[in-house]
């Protein structure tokens, strides 16, 4: 029998919408699984805060508060007042990343000296940047990456990710003190940790990437489900060594109290075994 899952963790961008469109039926399977289930809505957007995220979650007809969102942003922040307060923070990032270091008593910078660099999605990125981002890291700065996501999904297509840009930090010699995304053990933990969760078999993890939703599952040792609106394929599964507990074609699979939507995968060589679920 399936579990009983009480709390979910769900990805946004390929899970519940891509670009300004929800998938179809995600809102009334939310609006169904709020019923049963705590949300934690967990996104690697490192331009969007999770009040502008669950904003637009709201205008586009799901039900979010900004205590049930954790995006990058989120995290970026946290991570940088583990490091110390009121620190100079170098920034390769669009939206609203600066207003909320700011806001957390930091001070935003683009020269030297900076104690941190934190790199994210950043639709302003030249040469220059590049270059500023080295010399401050070259005096001893410590380097903040967003998340390793190579591209997102919108409805036009992929678009680069925040790994891209980390990518042009490392290629300088550089690896990332902190990562602030799926599927990273610390993102993980502190993302459940800031809405209250425990992991346990009770939390379920509903994404659309492999190496980033379900990684982070696994990561925490939690039950995962992968759905098809997205990023990841079926045949990625087996590409990718990347297995999640369930494999379903869309979020409205977890209709019906999540009891009949999937089947748990069977291990790999199992006799007879559909080695996706049902989906």
């Amino acid at each position: 029998m399936t579990p009983d899952y009480a709390r979910l963790i769900v990805d946004l961008d390929g899970t519940l919408y891509l670009g300004p469109n929800p998938l179809p039926r995600a809102t009334q399977t939310m609006t169904q699984l709020r019923r049963t289930c705590e949300i934690l809505f967990l996104s690697n957007n490192c331009n969007h805060s999770a009040e502008r995220l669950a904003r637009r979650l709201n205008q586009i007809g799901f039900e979010a508060a900004p205590r049930e969102v954790v995006s990058s942003v989120t995290l970026m922040v946290e991570a940088v007042n583990q490091l110390g307060a009121g620190l100079r923070v170098l920034t390769l990032s669009s939206g609203d990343l600066d207003p909320a270091l700011e806001e957390a008593g930091h001070r935003i910078t683009q020269k030297e000296p900076a104690d941190v660099v934190i790199v994210g999605v950043d639709i302003d990125f030249c040469y220059d940047s590049l270059a500023r981002a080295l010399r401050a890291l070259s005096r001893g700065a410590v380097l903040v990456g967003a998340n390793a996501d190579a591209a997102y999904p919108t409805e036009t297509g992929p678009r680069p990710g925040a790994g891209a840009f980390v990518g042009a930090v490392r290629g300088m010699g550089f690896v990332p003190d902190r990562m602030c995304g799926k599927p990273d053990s610390w993102t993980m933990r502190k993302a459940l940790s800031l809405r209250g969760f425990d992991a346990g078999p009770d939390c379920l993890l509903v994404g659309d990437r492999l190496d980033s939703d379900i990684l982070g599952a696994r990561n925490l040792g939690i039950d995962s489900a992968l759905v098809l609106t997205g990023v990841s394929t079926r045949e990625d599964v087996e590409r990718l060594g990347i297995r999640p507990t369930y494999v379903a074609d869309d979020l409205a699979a977890i209709a019906d109290d999540l009891r009949p939507w999937a089947r748990p995968l069977e291990p790999p060589g199992a006799s007879g075994a559909n080695p996706h679920g049902t989906g």
